[in-house]
């Protein structure tokens, strides 16, 4: 099987992510008002910056959209693009 580009990127980072938000609710605890807006800004910033990144290699012919048009706040999907929504080209 031929390595999917974006799958590897979308799940190492979201593993990436976990672990980040894991040590911050052990700091701050999972109900304080700080963890939820550092958990809030830390989602936005990694969505908006993966996606950026996606279709910059969408434009450069390197990744196209999957057909199963997931989207990437979705979460790990079943799929080759494994959530991420694009595909190798």
């Amino acid at each position: 099987m031929k390595i999917q580009l974006a799958r590897v990127i979308f799940l190492t980072t979201l593993s990436i992510l976990k672990k980040v938000l894991d040590l911050l609710a052990f700091k701050l605890g999972k109900d304080s008002e700080s963890y939820k807006y550092i958990r809030e800004q830390i989602f936005d910033f990694f969505y908006r910056e993966i996606k950026k990144l996606f279709k910059t290699l969408e434009t450069n012919k390197i990744l196209t959209r999957c057909s199963c048009q997931t989207s990437l706040r979705k979460g790990y999907k079943d799929c080759d693009c494994g959530g991420s929504g694009y595909i190798n080209v």
